[in-house]
């Protein structure tokens, strides 16, 4: 317990500790290849702030990845565990799907607001960050990506204003019997799409964004495959 012998005496003891607890915190930017340091825990908004400022051209809010090392560990699992999947199954559609996951980067985004108006203006969307971090600051891409089991390797297509999800799922992409896929937009929110050949509800997808074809008549024990497969790519890196 602190004796306060004065006033004074009293707050320079008593309060020492809590600021000799204070750990530094270190963002690494990947774009550019720096690092920011805190005396102590920061505020998403300043460092958000503070990245932007960084780089010499528009950074694309809805692709910031606030990525967490520590916890690479269970992604890296998710990822066994689907591939193990997959290659149990032994179909000709799994093997495709496998050959385009696998050159896929995938980190452990944490799911954080990163539009600097919306932390700014939230309370609960600017928590402290206390840890140490890694931090993507991605341009604005121009296109979609879609992975299909009717295909051995992942299309690039162009994002074009106005379009609709069907509009990217061509038959040579998507086949002309699929009905229902899973978008991963780029800020992380999973949907699941159904009855897309006959619906006429519009889907837009933002930039950057993923479509999943899901496989079909899965085994009932990788009865949940495709939606793990769906969730495994919100955690992908743009590099």
């Amino acid at each position: 317990m602190c004796r306060p012998i004065s006033y004074v005496s009293f707050i320079s003891l008593c309060f020492l500790p809590l600021f000799a607890m204070a750990q530094p915190v270190k963002i690494h930017l990947l774009q550019p290849e720096i690092t920011l340091e805190y005396e102590a825990a920061v505020r998403l908004s300043q460092v958000l702030s503070d990245a932007q400022k960084q780089v010499d051209y528009p950074v694309y809010s809805l692709g910031i990845s606030v990525i967490s090392p520590s916890k690479q560990a269970l992604v890296d699992q998710q990822k066994n565990d689907i591939f193990n999947a997959l290659r149990h199954i032994d179909s000709a559609e799994s093997k495709r799907i496998v050959k385009q996951l696998a050159p896929l980067h995938f980190v452990y985004r944490e799911r954080l607001e990163t539009r600097l108006k919306n932390v700014r203006t939230v309370k609960k969307n600017n928590p402290l960050l206390s840890h140490d971090y890694a931090l993507s600051v991605p341009i604005r891409p121009t296109f979609i990506r879609v992975i299909s089991p009717k295909r051995t390797s992942m299309s690039m297509i162009k994002q074009t204003p106005n379009s609709h999800l069907k509009d990217y799922l061509t038959p040579d992409i998507a086949g002309d019997d699929y009905d229902s896929a899973w978008v991963i937009q780029a800020d992380q929110k999973v949907q699941y799409i159904k009855g897309i050949q006959w619906q006429g509800k519009h889907h837009y997808l933002s930039p950057g964004s993923l479509v999943f074809v899901g496989l079909e008549n899965l085994p009932h024990q990788y009865k949940t495959l495709n939606q793990d497969i769906a969730q495994l790519l919100t955690q992908h890196l743009e590099l």
